[in-house]
């Protein structure tokens, strides 16, 4: 009874709980209200999006391709000027860069040796040339000679003949007789000496001549070398190099000076093995090629190589001029205009794709990748311009002529011009 007095018990409180409540269930209520009334999003349609592009109608024509390339001047006349004898240089008249007309003295090399061997070789021609002479004259006069030992035996021969006669009736001596008969004796020996001498005749005219021709041979091959010793500008052209000094010991086939002559000038241009093709096929039809250098310069095709450059893939044409080409290893840029080709198109260069692909825009307005031949380029009004064919090209076609590093086929654009 204490406890109870001293423990009252609690009773539930049913008040704040039915606030509670009330509280809960309003909000719930307004949660599902503000729920059910909310704005329902209406679906928005997307617009797929097109790239702005524009465009150039193909128009095929027949057309010249240009091709544009650089080219170096160089002559394939240059010469090395050498040395053929060993000597020592005595003079130097020329450096690099002088200028001379053909004829003049550039080099005087030392002519002592030279002089000596040409006169030893004039020396020798004379000889021979004596010998020889002597040789006919002994010729003429052994036979004269040999004509009179022959009539002197007959006479002789007769006279062994009569005493013989007389010495069969012993109206002479034996000394007569042997004295007749070795008179006969020596003048047959006398003739075989002479018929031996004109018997060797023949071989030795030979010998003589064949001296002659080896000491003519010898004299021309002194007097070129005494006047090589004069070193001589061979054209009209310039000095390019000069290895020696005055004073310096040279050696045979050593060289002094590289010279160039004005004229043999002309530019060797490197072209892609395609144009090449075309450019002999030219030379071969006699058809002409029109080019010429930034200077204005017309140029004429004279050859082109028959081999492609390993390293380039590339092949050698070659042009000359009528102007006066600046000096050797000068670049010049040149212009090839080629054979007219049919049914090209010209296009800006952005309107190429990897050297070989343009853009057709579609009737949907999507890209159409087309794979074209290069043929070449020219000059426009404005800037170079690209000539392309393929047979995929209509007239009127729409082409991408704008650079778009997206382009691909199917995709969407919109022409702005």
């Amino acid at each position: 009874m204490l406890d109870k007095q001293r423990f009252p018990m609690r009773q539930f409180p049913v008040k704040s709980f039915v606030a509670g409540l009330v509280i809960f269930s309003v909000g719930v209520g307004g949660f599902i209200q503000l729920t059910q009334s909310k704005l329902k999003a209406e679906p928005i349609e997307r617009i797929p999006f097109a790239w702005r592009v524009s465009t150039q109608h193909a128009r095929l024509q027949t057309i010249s391709p240009v091709f544009n390339g650089f080219g170096a001047v160089q002559n394939p006349d240059t010469q090395t000027l050498k040395a053929r004898i060993p000597t020592d240089v005595a003079a130097l008249y020329a450096r690099e860069g002088t200028r001379a007309f053909a004829g003049d003295l550039l080099i005087e090399l030392d002519s002592t040796d030279a002089e000596i061997k040409l006169s030893r070789a004039r020396a020798n021609l004379e000889d021979a040339k004596a010998g020889l002479i002597a040789l006919n004259a002994t010729e003429t006069k052994d036979t004269e000679a040999l004509d009179l030992d022959l009539e002197t035996l007959d006479i002789l021969s007769h006279k062994l003949a009569r005493i013989l006669d007389l010495k069969k009736r012993n109206l002479t001596s034996e000394e007569d007789l042997d004295t007749a008969r070795q008179a006969v004796v020596s003048q047959k020996l006398k003739i075989n000496r002479r018929e031996l001498a004109l018997a060797t005749v023949k071989s030795k005219r030979t010998q003589l001549t064949t001296a002659i021709q080896r000491f003519r041979a010898e004299v021309r091959a002194a007097t070129r070398d005494f006047k090589s010793t004069k070193v001589k500008a061979p054209a009209n052209g310039q000095v390019i190099n000069v290895d020696v000094v005055s004073g310096d010991r040279v050696q045979a086939n050593q060289n002094l000076l590289t010279f160039a002559p004005d004229s043999g000038r002309e530019i060797r241009v490197q072209v892609p093995a395609s144009i090449g093709l075309i450019l002999s096929n030219a030379l071969s039809t006699q058809t002409p090629v029109i080019a010429s250098t930034d200077r204005g310069d017309s140029l004429k095709l004279t050859r082109v190589s028959g081999a492609v450059r390993d390293n380039t893939g590339s092949i050698d044409s070659f042009f000359i001029s009528n102007a006066q080409l600046p000096p050797t290893g000068s670049v010049l840029s040149v212009s090839i205009q080629l054979v007219a080709e049919p049914s090209v198109a010209v296009l800006p260069t952005d309107a190429l794709y990897g050297g070989n692909l343009i853009y057709r825009v579609t009737s949907d307005s999507t890209l159409e990748a087309l794979k074209v031949e290069h043929l070449g380029q020219r000059p426009g009004p404005t800037k170079t311009e690209i000539l392309v064919r393929s047979p995929n090209i209509q007239n009127g076609d729409q082409i991408l002529v704008s650079r778009l590093p997206a382009a691909v086929t199917g995709l969407k654009v919109e022409i702005i011009q």
